[in-house]
């Protein structure tokens, strides 16, 4: 079930964060292309979040981020509320989608809260790359499988 749900997943972001977006920029002149970075080089979870949806990502850091941190608010609460809202509108999304309330979407958003606390504290002790690699690894194996396992279950 991984494999599908990763070429599924791809052929998502190809059509629509470079197909799409760079075909609607091109008519009508929209200068800034970036909508997204490296994200498949990323070293952790923190930078995969960063590079995957660049105006998503951008959005947040100045609608919720930046000033909760200027109202004195904790880095890690700063944070955790970001993606809380994240986790908000990505549950929001499926309740559209399949029509029900199950906290799956929300659930797996807000679960990177505390891996990326793990692995910013690890940074120096693991490489790089196993870090990566683990991202892949649980990203393919535990992430998609599981949310459409669960999904499917509920009907």
């Amino acid at each position: 079930m991984s494999v599908p749900a990763a070429y599924l997943w791809l052929m998502f972001f190809y059509s629509c964060f470079h197909s799409y977006m760079n075909f609607w920029g091109e008519l009508t002149y929209f200068a800034d292309r970036r909508f997204y970075h490296d994200w498949w080089n990323a070293g952790d979870l923190s930078e995969y979040w960063r590079k995957w949806n660049f105006p998503i990502h951008s959005f947040l850091m100045r609608h919720v981020y930046y000033p909760l941190r200027r109202r004195n608010t904790h880095k890690a609460l700063s944070l955790f509320l970001t993606f809380f809202t994240s986790a908000v509108a990505h549950e929001y999304i499926m309740i559209g989608i399949i029509r029900d309330v199950n906290f799956i979407a929300f659930t797996i958003m807000i679960i990177n809260v505390p891996i990326m606390v793990m692995q910013h504290k690890l940074k120096g002790i693991v490489n790089p790359n196993m870090n990566n690699l683990l991202f892949w690894l649980g990203y393919l194996i535990l992430g998609q499988p599981f949310g459409i396992l669960f999904c499917y279950n509920q009907f």
